[in-house]
């Protein structure tokens, strides 16, 4: 790398940041997803590199029965995002959501030279203040994989919502050996319980610290969850 390069990217980087490759490697992870025991979709999850050296982490959930079928159910999450000191922080965020006639879309875009985010969520249009380490709730799972990995004792994040940051935190739930169908794992348990509803991941060392299980039990008792079938490591840039 020449001279000048090497300038343009100290000029470029914070000061009292140290710029890193991501510490959960590239994947794409297909799962089953249920609803209240019943199979309704597939899920699939994928992390790449760009050629900017940013990251994508992109969801997507397609209607395979049921109601979720019939209904058409087009779900696509996409987080855009860098990576400082090993933890990640969002640049855009993008949510699509379609479904019979009820459709949803949301668009957040993170400035970090400005200090702000510009969220977007149907009719309510916001700008905030931008912290440190900020991510968007899709890129959350990302971030507690990433601090794992790292073998973090603590679980907070600053993650951007509709019009505000939200302070999140995750705690240690008891780890176990979790059977689905891509196999048997040994697992590290995270889970974050709020207004009756409770967000629980387990992640497989093994698997590079991927999650091999997400469950979401709503206030009403209706539990979404989400099973490994099958993972991949994805080489190369987008």
């Amino acid at each position: 790398m020449n001279r000048i390069a090497i300038l343009l990217i100290c000029a470029l980087a914070p000061v009292g940041h140290a710029f890193a490759e991501s510490p959960i490697a590239p994947f794409k992870a297909d799962y089953a997803t249920f609803r209240n025991g019943k199979e309704m979709a597939r899920t699939t999850i994928q992390l790449s590199r760009n050629a900017d050296a940013t990251w994508t982490m992109t969801t997507t959930t397609e209607g395979t029965s049921g109601l979720a079928r019939m209904a058409g159910l087009d779900v696509t999450e996409e987080s855009v995002l860098r990576w400082v000191d090993g933890r990640p922080e969002t640049l855009r965020y993008d949510f699509r959501q379609e479904v019979a006639f009820k459709n949803k879309h949301r668009h957040g875009e993170f400035d970090q030279a400005a200090g702000e985010v510009h969220m977007v969520d149907g009719k309510s249009d916001a700008r905030y203040a931008l912290v440190p380490y900020t991510v968007d709730r899709h890129a959350l799972t990302l971030a507690l994989a990433a601090d794992l990995s790292r073998h973090a004792t603590s679980f907070d994040y600053k993650v951007a919502a509709r019009d505000k940051i939200e302070n999140v935190r995750y705690t240690r739930c008891a780890d176990s050996r979790l059977s689905v169908p891509a196999g048997e794992f040994d697992t590290r348990c995270l889970e974050r319980v709020r207004n009756k509803r409770t967000a629980t991941s387990w992640f497989a060392e093994s698997k590079g610290w991927i999650p091999v299980q997400i469950e979401q039990v709503e206030s009403k008792g209706d539990t979404v969850t989400l099973r490994l079938v099958k993972l991949e490591p994805v080489s190369g840039e987008r």
